[in-house]
């Protein structure tokens, strides 16, 4: 007896583990929404002797989202590195279903679907340390002061020695549309920016264009160097560029058929790049620019 007792409870915490580790929660909403609206338009049953039938409208429609909302609920679980991909494909699945299987399951199917999708999006990887025994807590205390120090220490120079960027200023791109091709994300790096040490994110892109490019970066004493172009230029930028960004914010073109709303940080770096982005209504705060040729079509330069 306590032998099963003693291996549930461990199966239990191994299952927490696994559960903290990915959206769980999201994967749970996604599973059902998709049984509800893929099983209506094949659901029958017999009532004595009488085959009842439920015939439906979108009945391969009904199965195909229902099938690709249990990939998407699948991947949650297994593949969470996946989860703001999956995230917004079944968001968009579950407002197509809407017109297209019988109010996405009688809307309860599209409910679960958006409330799974949000999950997804909303979850981050953010795992929460176990709590260590009485006595090592207690030995953790009696050393705090020690600790304290040390930690200090290493925070405040950790960046300034792990960098070998030179110092930046940070400077903002608004622009009607940004097409980057030969994206790769390189991941955080810390560089000092106006004086003091910030985490930025690391891109590589062999060419860049920007449709109606507006650069303003901040002199000090309150003055500020605009760069825009005369009506319809643009600017592109080739030859291995390498960039570290504060902030990438606009609009994710899928196909230019989609549009998704994203806002990078530091904190909330992007989950999956692909090697070609497209962007419209962008706002991205820049900490550097380094390598390759900008050339800007019209350009205006105005010192306010």
């Amino acid at each position: 007896m306590g032998t099963a007792v003693e291996w549930t409870r461990r199966t239990w915490r191994r299952f927490g583990h696994w559960r903290r580790g990915r959206p769980f929660a999201a994967g749970l909403a996604l599973l059902p929404a998709s049984a509800v609206i893929a099983i209506p338009p094949y659901a029958s049953f017999r009532m004595g002797d009488v085959a009842v039938t439920i015939a439906t409208i979108g009945g391969v429609s009904a199965l195909l989202i229902g099938a690709l909302l249990a990939i998407c609920g699948l991947s949650l679980w297994l593949r969470p590195q996946f989860r703001f991909a999956a995230g917004t494909t079944a968001l968009l699945l579950s407002l197509i279903a809407l017109t297209t299987t019988n109010l996405g399951g009688f809307l309860v199917g599209t409910l679960l679907g958006v409330t799974g999708s949000a999950l997804a999006l909303a979850w981050t990887d953010q795992p929460r340390p176990p709590r260590p025994p009485r006595e090592a807590r207690w030995a953790v205390f009696r050393r705090g002061s020690v600790v304290f120090v040390v930690l200090a220490v290493a925070v405040h120079t950790a960046p300034l020695a792990s960098s070998d960027v030179t110092p930046a200023r940070s400077w903002t791109l608004l622009a009607d549309r940004l097409s980057m091709d030969g994206v790769i994300y390189h991941g955080i790096e810390p560089i000092v920016v106006d004086g003091r040490p910030m985490r930025t994110m690391r891109f590589t892109v062999e060419e860049m264009r920007i449709t109606r490019p507006v650069l303003i970066g901040v002199l000090g004493n309150g003055r500020d160097l605009v760069i825009t172009t005369r009506h319809e230029g643009g600017a592109a930028a080739t030859g291995g560029i390498e960039l570290f960004v504060l902030r990438l914010a606009g609009d994710l073109n899928l196909l230019d058929l989609v549009k998704v709303p994203v806002d990078f940080t530091p904190d909330r770096p992007p989950p999956l790049v692909p090697p070609s982005v497209v962007l419209t209504d962008v706002t991205t705060v820049n900490a550097q620019l380094r390598g390759g040729t900008l050339a800007m079509k019209n350009a205006q330069l105005v010192l306010g």
